[in-house]
């Protein structure tokens, strides 16, 4: 499934490249709220995932904040001059052990062929995001990344 990936990005703009591109899902990794995320969702069956910078336990309480998203991204908290994702780093996982989400979460942020296995065994996120650790340079996907990945995956 395409997924459009916004921050911070302009209300009307993003209304217009959800019809555009006929986006059925998008990802927020800004500062959007509960309104602008219901200013999108307003007629649609659109999917709304709002990312969450993670650096520590506290950082959880952020997720309160949302009602009208459909899943929550955990990533990485970006220090600054870094960019809102794609750092390809990681927050510490052990913090996410006996986490109640009200929402399905993806986990986001540093995950390779190297930590799958303890993803798979010890986080079990409903879903993953990769992106930035399957490039072989910015913005450039390598597939041989891809299925090292998947394999690796399926096998764990």
């Amino acid at each position: 499934i395409p997924v459009g990936v916004f921050v911070n990005e302009d209300l009307e703009n993003i209304k217009s490249l959800i019809a555009k591109l006929d986006l059925k899902t998008i990802q927020l990794h800004g500062n959007e709220n509960d309104d602008y995320i219901n200013s999108l969702k307003i007629n649609t069956n659109l999917k709304v995932i709002k990312t969450v910078s993670v650096q520590n336990i506290s950082d959880f309480k952020k997720l309160n904040n949302f009602n009208k998203n459909d899943y929550f991204l955990l990533d990485y908290k970006p220090e600054i001059n870094e960019l809102p994702g794609g750092n390809s780093k990681q927050f510490d996982w052990s913090i996410l052990k006996n986490l109640k989400i009200s929402k399905p979460w993806f986990l986001s942020g540093g995950i390779n062929t190297d930590n799958i296995v303890v993803i798979k065994s010890q986080i079990e996120p409903y879903a993953i995001d990769l992106s930035s650790s399957m490039e072989k340079k910015l913005g450039i996907k390598e597939n041989e990344n891809i299925n090292n990945f998947m394999e690796k995956f399926y096998n764990a």
